[in-house]
């Protein structure tokens, strides 16, 4: 009888160790998708001159003080004659951002694209839009 109630006792011990262990997994793996790597990406020098599609070592003008305060949660803001870049504080006001944009934005994450120049190819759409949406910030090792 008493070699019954260790065997209960260590199966439940075992059982509240095992369920402890995966909330804990559980929480870290859902905190992961909490963190957002680009966060701090600065839209002016976290991408290249080609992606405003300007030659070699030439930056884009960082505007952020005159564009992100007419834009709801724009953070910081970054172009050239071509592009546009803005960081939003949030996904949903990228995303709202983007609706107002209609087809000369492109969202990816907290990102927007303003596409300013209408002669831009689909050549040049598509490559602005590939780096933007495959940037990610460098790894801190």
């Amino acid at each position: 009888m008493q070699l019954g109630v260790r065997m209960v006792g260590r199966n439940l011990k075992r059982t509240t160790t095992a369920t402890g262990l995966g909330i804990v997994c559980a929480l870290a793996l859902t905190s992961c998708s909490f963190f957002d790597p680009r966060g701090s990406l600065d839209p002016r020098d976290g991408f290249g001159s080609d992606v405003y599609l300007l030659p070699a070592l030439e930056l884009p003008v960082d505007v952020t003080d005159t564009v992100c305060p007419s834009r709801w949660g724009c953070e910081k803001a970054a172009e050239s004659e071509r592009v546009r870049i803005m960081r939003f504080s949030s996904y949903p006001k990228a995303q709202l951002e983007t609706y107002k944009l209609a087809r000369s934005g492109f969202r990816s994450d907290r990102f927007v694209v303003e596409f300013l120049d209408p002669s831009i190819t689909d050549d040049e759409w598509r490559w602005v839009v590939t780096i933007v949406d495959g940037a990610a910030t460098p790894s801190p090792d």
